[in-house]
């Protein structure tokens, strides 16, 4: 589950050729959790998005977001592009990183520790996540339908 950008390298560069808008930029902070939340979805929802679908990417997004506040360093960037018919949200903090992890369910009553797997599980699978020294990167994706444009 690694590779994509690296949290180290300028998240608005796109590859050659490729035309991307940005949806939302924005600072990652305990203070603005809700906020963020609020902001996503009215940005994939303007992109096209609904539905269940729609539902899941915000709250894949939103642990995403409330893992930086609690493992990574209690601050990031948020960077939510759409792409033809993909909408993808990188999620960067400077926190210490991680080993190389398959995102798990934890087992039993442990409290916690849900985020990753649930953002994996919610977008079937479709969650990269980047560490480095500078800290780590999760990527999410989703497609927007043609019968969710119409």
């Amino acid at each position: 589950m690694t590779g994509g950008t690296r949290a180290g390298d300028d998240p608005e560069a796109m590859p050659a050729g490729v035309d991307a808008d940005i949806l939302l930029a924005a600072q990652i902070s305990a203070d603005r959790v809700s906020e963020l939340r609020h902001a996503v979805t009215a940005a994939v929802k303007a992109a096209g998005l609904t539905g269940a679908r729609l539902e899941d990417f915000v709250l894949a997004v939103h642990e995403l977001v409330a893992n930086v506040v609690r493992h990574g360093g209690g601050c990031g960037k948020l960077l939510l592009r759409r792409c033809n018919d993909s909408v993808t949200c990188q999620i960067s903090d400077p926190g210490p990183g991680m080993d190389e992890v398959v995102p798990a369910l934890p087992s039993g009553n442990r409290p916690g520790n849900r985020g990753l797997w649930l953002a994996q599980h919610l977008l079937a699978g479709d969650l990269i996540l980047d560490s480095t020294p500078q800290g780590l990167t999760a990527t999410v994706s989703i497609t927007i339908t043609p019968k969710e444009v119409a």
